[in-house]
């Protein structure tokens, strides 16, 4: 008892009650621990206000960012289908830039690549960067059955002739029979989605008939004409497209 009445007595001439030295312990506990005092409830209802008036000008920024992109990319589509494909290029980089990297912008960035390699007789530089966009474009999209179709195309003309190969980071040395080979895999996967797409079938018969495959280059005109006549029945003898297949395949039997 006398023990306890010396610590209680102690306490008051050191100049701190129980309860003082209790929330004292509890601060320095605090400070510790999260390295400053506990804010109080008047700073806290501060700093909520503040964080809610940075989270309107975050959000309006980022609102108008996605908005820059979508306009970007409507100039850039719009300028590819002027033919302006360094402006198209331009303006899908910008689109890029702020937020709109999806499939369609890569897909529109690959044309223009691929047509100023047209234009400029199917140069290196150009083939590649059309190839790369239109990886990219696929990356994002596997379902994207157009590009598979585009970059058939690219292998077949722009890359036949040419002896480096990029596919995203590796360099390999590749010769021609292997890029018409990467051209006709693609294009059968295309056209195993949309039977309904003569360009395929065109396609694949004149690459067959370069190779000199000319039973696979028959093939492709029959199945066409077949294709063709079981769903027009009545009226497949003049569609364009069947009269054609029948052209080219009757000058396909007389070379053989």
């Amino acid at each position: 008892m006398l023990r306890h009445l010396l610590t209680v007595s102690l306490l008051f001439t050191m100049g701190c009650e129980i309860k003082t030295c209790y929330q004292e312990a509890k601060e320095k506990h605090l400070e510790k621990r999260y390295g400053h005092k506990p804010a109080s409830k008047e700073q806290l209802a501060d700093w909520e206000k503040e964080i809610s008036e940075y989270s309107k000008i975050i959000n309006a920024k980022i609102d108008a960012g996605i908005k820059t992109g979508k306009v970007y990319r409507k100039l850039g589509e719009s300028y590819a289908l002027m033919e302006s494909y360094e402006l198209c290029i331009k303006n899908l980089d910008k689109a890029a830039e702020f937020g709109e990297a999806v499939a369609e912008v890569f897909y529109w960035q690959g044309l223009c690549y691929a047509n100023l390699a047209r234009v400029n007789n199917w140069q290196a530089d150009y083939a590649r960067k059309a190839e790369q966009a239109f990886l990219k474009a696929l990356n994002l999209d596997k379902t994207m059955n157009k590009v598979k179709y585009e970059l058939a195309v690219m292998y077949y003309a722009g890359f036949a002739r040419n002896n480096q190969y990029r596919v995203l980071n590796d360099t390999l040395t590749i010769s021609q029979q292997q890029f018409r080979d990467k051209a006709i895999e693609l294009m059968q996967e295309y056209k195993s989605i949309e039977p309904d797409q003569a360009k395929a079938y065109f396609f694949l018969a004149g690459l067959y008939k370069e190779r000199g495959e000319m039973n696979e280059a028959k093939r492709e005109m029959r199945d066409l004409m077949a294709f063709i006549e079981k769903n027009n029945s009545m009226g497949y003898k003049r569609n364009v497209d069947y009269q054609r297949a029948a052209e080219y395949l009757k000058n396909f039997e007389q070379k053989q």
